[in-house]
């Protein structure tokens, strides 16, 4: 009799097995003037769509309540309006926008189960959400100025590795391995940064210097104004001051494919979007420039220092619609503008 070592055992699946779960993604839906919006029962304010896990979805509020709502409660949905169905997990969240000890309001899959959003059949599509999520009277002191922020939060499982192996296409990965290596480069760049060199004090010191190397072609193509400071082969390296060693390595990174992270351009936005603007790299800097007007609270104390910014730097997101300053004659008419607004 053969032992059950030797047996040969083969596995059989029906449908694809879960894969792994991905990162939560956010979005932030901004409900303007929030106040203002129908307290009528069941009457629905939707938002426009957006796009995630390869779905389309919108959110759906009731500022006066739906049919089940308790009376003086707002009620909150989460469609998918995509034709096909997704599993997923979902988090409908709103937070005070100043105070941070103060209670966040949330509905969504806390209990660790996934939920099924069926597909838009020509209806509305299938949602979840909470009829009772706030009271209106709450969420009316948890407005920045006038404006309602709900934070949808979303992630779901990963589809399972096919059987078969389909490579991508592998030019982005092969150019990263280019950053920064001296025997595929031909250009050399010597960088050092400035600091203070006492407190309060406008003298300023180099850094100890930072060797990087380039290729010229990756450079002409993507950072033109840097490319024409050298010439392929050059021995001598080229200097570059004023740059901190880091931010210049996060400009070379992304000029081969890189991705610089959110918490990366937070930390340096200004810096960066100075480098990115000498230099030639406009994605990088348009990147910098919408975190930093993400993270810059206009005020009356500051507008003016924030306009000259802006305009010594040619942004095209900063301020932003605070100036009220876009469109073709925005230089011409942005001291008549901010007048208006001072008055």
């Amino acid at each position: 009799m053969q032992a059950y070592a030797d047996n040969v055992v083969e596995e059989i699946h029906v449908g694809s097995p879960r894969g792994p779960l991905t990162d939560w993604v956010i979005k932030k839906v901004h409900f303007h003037e929030f106040a203002g919006l129908t307290t009528e029962r069941d009457e629905e304010v939707r938002s426009p769509e957006f796009s995630c896990f390869g779905h389309q979805w919108m959110v759906g509020i009731y500022p006066g309540g739906e049919e089940d709502s308790k009376e003086g409660y707002v009620a909150v949905y989460l469609y998918n309006v995509s034709a096909k169905s997704i599993k997923a997990y979902y988090k409908i969240i709103l937070k005070h926008p100043t105070d941070q000890s103060q209670r966040s309001y949330k509905v969504g899959s806390f209990d660790e189960l996934s939920r099924t959003f069926g597909g838009d059949q020509g209806n509305d599509g299938d949602s979840w959400g909470g009829c009772d999520f706030a009271k209106r009277e709450t969420m009316l002191t948890y407005l920045n100025n006038g404006t309602l922020t709900l934070e949808i939060h979303l992630r779901t499982n990963k589809q399972a590795d096919p059987t078969s192996f389909v490579p991508s296409n592998p030019c982005s990965s092969n150019l990263l391995k280019g950053f920064n290596n001296e025997d595929k480069s031909d250009v050399i760049f010597e960088v050092s940064g400035e600091t203070e060199t006492a407190p309060n004090r406008r003298k300023r010191t180099k850094t100890a210097s930072t060797i990087f190397h380039a290729s010229h072609l990756i450079l002409d193509l993507n950072a033109p104004a840097l490319a024409d400071m050298c010439r392929p082969g050059d021995e001598a390296a080229v200097p570059i001051n004023g740059v901190e060693p880091e931010v210049f390595k996060m400009l070379l990174f992304f000029c081969y494919g890189g991705t610089v992270s959110e918490d990366e351009l937070a930390a340096n936005a200004k810096a960066i979007i100075e480098a990115a603007d000498r230099f030639g790299i406009v994605n990088l800097k348009l990147q910098a420039e919408a975190v930093l007007t993400e993270q810059t609270e206009i005020a009356v104390d500051n507008m003016i220092d924030n306009l000259l910014y802006a305009n010594s730097k040619n942004l095209a997101l900063f301020p932003g619609e605070d100036y009220g300053l876009r469109g073709p004659k925005r230089r011409q008419d942005s001291w008549k503008c901010l007048i208006q607004q001072c008055s």
